[in-house]
């Protein structure tokens, strides 16, 4: 069974924090939340309409933004994803969800070596985060780099024990379990 560390901690639930959000209009509202549980159930193209039904000027806030990753997500749509992620993380530097959203999706766009910079800094900035400790030794095994991958994946643990069975079963560490 291949873990996504995507799933560690990424539910597109958008987190509501009403100090800096205003409340949407009862139907964009409606149509947000009919676009979630259309990506729910799995149909990421009907969340996108609900989502394009919307008023312009409300489809720019988190909330939104939000469900808009999951769409781009669950699309491979890994451009649009890391753009919509990119913005997210800045504009929530300290919810680790939006940086390994991140993370994942300029793997797939760009390359593993600018996700690693991505989640190196993400450590720095906020090392007591499990999930950035967890991708980044996926990362590093798949680069190559066995020693960084297990120290991570050490820090990882440390941070949180349940990772280490997900350690087990996720396929982009391999090449760690490999090198024992």
């Amino acid at each position: 069974m291949r873990v996504s560390p995507h799933r560690l901690s990424l539910a597109y639930a958008p987190a509501h924090d009403a100090a800096n959000t205003m409340p949407l209009e009862p139907n964009n509202q409606r149509l947000l939340t009919a676009a979630q549980g259309f990506l729910d159930l799995g149909l990421p193209l009907d969340a996108n309409e609900e989502i394009e039904r919307m008023d312009a000027e409300v489809r720019h806030l988190p909330e939104v933004l939000a469900v808009r990753v999951g769409i781009y997500r669950a699309l491979e749509a890994w451009p649009l994803m890391q753009v919509v992620a990119r913005q997210l993380a800045l504009y929530a530097p300290d919810e680790p969800d939006w940086t390994v959203a991140w993370a994942f999706a300029t793997r797939r766009a760009d390359s593993l070596d600018a996700a690693r910079l991505i989640l190196v800094n993400a450590v720095e900035r906020l090392p007591g985060v499990a999930v950035f400790a967890f991708n980044l030794a996926c990362y590093e095994a798949q680069l190559g780099d066995v020693a960084s991958a297990k120290a991570h994946l050490s820090r990882a643990i440390e941070l949180r024990g349940d990772l280490r069975l997900r350690a087990l079963e996720e396929l982009d560490l391999r090449p760690l379990w490999d090198s024992l």
